[in-house]
């Protein structure tokens, strides 16, 4: 999940899976896998751009906060 949201830069923005998938070492059904939960769980909203990418707005901060801490920490380690 790090990798998604380190990508997107922000609480919403252009992401493309087989980049994000290239760089990491996974496959996209990963990625979309992911995104589908948190989606579900209502963390975010994602609309398909075809080969453009995949639009993601973040709807609920505490993930972004979160994410940033459990960073922090492993910087610290």
């Amino acid at each position: 999940m790090e990798h998604i949201f380190n990508e997107l830069g922000g609480n919403n923005g252009l992401l493309v899976a087989s980049k994000i998938a290239d760089k990491v070492g996974i496959t996209c059904s990963v990625i979309v896998n992911a995104l589908r939960k948190l989606e579900s769980a209502g963390v975010i909203e994602v609309r398909s751009l075809g080969m453009k990418g995949t639009y993601i707005q973040v709807l609920n901060d505490f993930l972004m906060d979160e994410l940033e801490r459990v960073q922090n920490n492993r910087r610290r380690a």
